[in-house]
């Protein structure tokens, strides 16, 4: 576990330090590395201006065959971090070199866009390596989005399962509901719960959305769509605005939402809508 913030590891004073770190571990290989920092301070002009606590724990992030000089060693140090921890401003990646490359032009991006032009990763026009580079750590970044976005939503069912189950037991219902989004999910809604009805309990089959969009929206896709219509008013949508503290619950039945689904026109169908909330 790295027990330093992102903004140290990610710097030219640890890159710096790693770099002359790496050089001296190659001439005393068997020095303890504590000990090489100490010869370094002692021994290096600019041994001042390096941090070797992130060096240290950068040593343990990139490849010990990692070239120590040139444009290689700061583009694996960049990528290295980056693989380990992604901040707030990677997301801008998937968008594309040049866009954010634009963004980097801000003066709060000042030092990121330092250890970029050193790693040379903001050359024009990119040469193959540079692409192949941007298009791996754009994978990962995708990847990483789509693991945070699985995190939200499994956030959201657990609460409409405990919203759902409170709910039962004041109707005096002896029932729990079901979390059908792990159990089956081809069924075409996540949580089973139920309603009071004349002759017994009535099935009430709800959609789980979390959100931490502003203004609070989600996305509907047609097959959400198409099962919500086939099932009607036995199915609703649970959306969860997840960037209230605690997280807020609206209950959207089909026939709310229908003014705000697209329809198709001639040849063409919508596969994916936004859908607003509203309060």
């Amino acid at each position: 576990m790295i027990n330093l913030p992102f903004v140290r590891l990610f710097s030219m004073p640890a890159f710096e330090g790693l770099r002359v770190l790496r050089i001296f571990i190659l001439r005393r290989p068997d020095e303890d590395i504590n000990r090489l920092v100490e010869i370094i301070k002692l021994t290096e002009l600019n041994a001042a201006s390096y941090d070797f606590d992130a060096s240290i724990v950068l040593h343990d992030i990139v490849p010990k065959d990692a070239a120590h000089t040139g444009v290689m060693f700061y583009r694996i140090c960049v990528e290295a971090v980056l693989l380990v921890e992604l901040p707030e401003w990677a997301k801008l990646m998937t968008l594309g070199r040049g866009r954010f490359i634009k963004r980097l032009s801000s003066e709060d991006y000042r030092d990121i866009r330092s250890l970029f032009r050193q790693a040379k990763l903001l050359e024009d026009p990119p040469s193959s390596e540079d692409v192949a580079w941007w298009d791996n750590i754009q994978a990962h970044v995708r990847l990483q989005n789509d693991a945070e976005k699985l995190r939200r939503a499994r956030v959201a069912e657990q609460l409409s399962i405990q919203y759902e189950s409170t709910r039962l037991a004041k109707l005096g219902l002896p029932l729990e509901p079901r979390w059908m989004a792990i159990e089956d999910n081809t069924v075409g809604y996540d949580v089973l719960s139920y309603n009071p009805g004349q002759f017994g309990p009535l099935n009430k089959l709800i959609e789980v959305k979390s959100s931490i969009a502003s203004p609070l929206r989600f996305f509907l896709t047609r097959n959400e769509w198409e099962q919500a219509n086939k099932f009607g008013k036995a199915y609703v949508f649970h959306v969860w605005d997840l960037q209230r503290e605690p997280a807020v619950l609206y209950e959207k039945t089909v026939e709310q939402i229908a003014p705000h689904v697209p329809q198709d026109n001639k040849k063409g169908q919508w596969k994916t809508a936004v859908i607003p909330v509203g309060v």
